[in-house]
């Protein structure tokens, strides 16, 4: 049987702030987080939150109880049977759902975790899913299963795609949705990076690097694009376009298969293999792929990674691919979400 690389632990909420009209910070802690353990800055790590199958208020009177799918998927894994096949053997009405979000922050020292969550409707709207609605009702002293690394794991923490070669001319691009991460990798950078970060967020009042903590080197600077009801994704796309032009080495031909984002996930993590194995395309960011090295003006340490929405991610993909001439080994390109279509 493989060796176990991530634990479902009972996480407590220590605190919850609300540091934008977009953005709330659940913190959380407590002994069920003694297992969690990542070797280093946690960058873009993913971790799943199980969202209850009831609510909290529920929860608090006693009137309904949780799951215990840590117990659950221990009595799995003695069987033989790994963590997500066995999620699926619950029964829905009982397992509540599963999201993913980004570790903004972890403190060893205090076994503290910062999950910010994005409130994607008015305050006076009902919530539009259950990990928002989940994050309206929370209060401190709620409990919440989530599945993370697993300090006692052998290996590589899973879940981090940030692992760039050089920190030299570095390109973040991002939706609400990855501020967190990006935010986490503006943290994990050495002092003499340098490049540029893209956030677009719902409204300007988002765009609030205090009240986030997000911080970055000097050289890295940080562009806020607040939306204020234009379609999502469009301002990061041109702000890509202005920011990269196509070269004289770009080629319009540079292989490129197109992905079906209503029915596959966008994940491509920059390696040859990862490519490969998200698109079934064995020549994917191949060397021999004829594509530039790196967009006309940048040196050769460019590399870039670039998170939101499934069909905005995909037409940076395919303009920086097909007409800046970007290698696709220096990108990662990662549809976190879709409009119109819940996590499975």
């Amino acid at each position: 049987m493989p060796a176990r690389t991530i634990a479902c632990l009972d996480a407590e909420v220590l605190r919850i702030e609300d540091l934008t009209p977009s953005f709330r910070r659940v913190t959380f802690g407590g002994a069920g987080l003694d297992r969690f353990g990542i070797d280093g800055p946690p960058r873009d790590l993913r971790i799943k939150l199980l969202i209850p199958a009831h609510s909290p208020e529920l929860l608090r009177r006693g009137e309904a109880r949780r799951f215990d799918v840590p117990a659950f998927l221990a009595q799995q894994e003695a069987a033989g049977v790994s963590w997500y096949p066995a999620w699926l053997q619950i029964d829905p009405a009982e397992r509540g759902w599963m999201r993913t979000y980004t570790v903004r922050a972890w403190r060893e020292d205090v076994r503290e975790l910062d999950v910010d969550i994005v409130l994607h409707t008015p305050a006076d709207a009902e919530p539009a899913g259950p990990a928002e609605r989940w994050a309206r009702d929370a209060r401190v002293g709620d409990r919440l299963h989530l599945l993370g690394p697993d300090r006692e794991a052998p290996g590589p923490t899973g879940g981090i795609e940030f692992r760039p070669d050089a920190t030299g001319d570095l390109l973040l691009v991002g939706d609400e949705t990855a501020v967190p991460a990006i935010a986490s990798i503006l943290a994990s950078l050495p002092p003499e990076a340098c490049g540029r970060a893209l956030l677009e967020v719902p409204l300007a009042a988002d765009a609030d690097a205090e009240a986030l903590t997000l911080s970055a080197p000097a050289g890295v600077e940080v562009t806020w694009l607040p939306r204020e009801g234009r379609a999502q994704g469009a301002l990061l796309d041109a702000a890509v376009r202005e920011l990269l032009r196509p070269g004289a080495g770009a080629a319009a031909d540079a292989p490129l298969e197109e992905v079906d984002i209503d029915t596959t996930i966008l994940w491509e993590t920059g390696a040859r293999e990862d490519a490969a194995s998200q698109t079934g395309d064995a020549g994917a960011a191949s060397p021999e792929s004829g594509s530039a090295s790196a967009p006309a003006g940048h040196g050769p340490e460019f590399s870039a990674w670039i998170a939101g929405e499934a069909g905005a991610v995909t037409g940076i993909r395919r303009y920086l691919v097909r007409e800046v001439g970007v290698d696709r080994r220096r990108v990662a390109f990662m549809g976190y979400w879709r409009i119109g279509r819940a996590e499975s």
